[in-house]
């Protein structure tokens, strides 16, 4: 892992399987590990470039509500190889979310349990 980044807030464990796309094309990026108001912690398939920005969506569920698609713009903080082949551990802060989606993101960490 390079340098030193500090939370901000606690992550919390996914404990349902939420897959990941890149918005702009379309492409498979992994899955949610853990997630924060903050950022999130994806586990992918290939490594990502540290520093550089994306634009992901995925989608949140909560019980008693609809589906939140949330889309975020994040920034690869670092990228670690995990002991599965073709995995990758992945810290992401998010840079850019609307309000309507802060909103649903606080909603489901208010909920999660770890």
């Amino acid at each position: 892992m390079s340098g030193v980044h500090q939370r901000r807030s606690v992550r919390k464990r996914v404990t349902q399987v939420i897959m990941v796309t890149n918005s702009i094309t379309g492409e498979g990026f992994g899955r949610v590990g853990n997630l924060s108001m903050d950022g999130v912690m994806l586990i992918a398939g290939r490594p990502l470039v540290e520093e550089h920005y994306f634009q992901i969506a995925f989608t949140l569920n909560m019980p008693g509500q609809m589906p939140a698609k949330l889309e975020v713009g994040i920034q690869c903080l670092w990228c670690d190889a995990a002991r599965t082949a073709n995995t990758h551990w992945v810290g992401c802060k998010f840079i850019d979310i609307s309000v309507q989606d802060q909103a649903q993101l606080k909603l489901w960490v208010d909920q999660a349990h770890d």
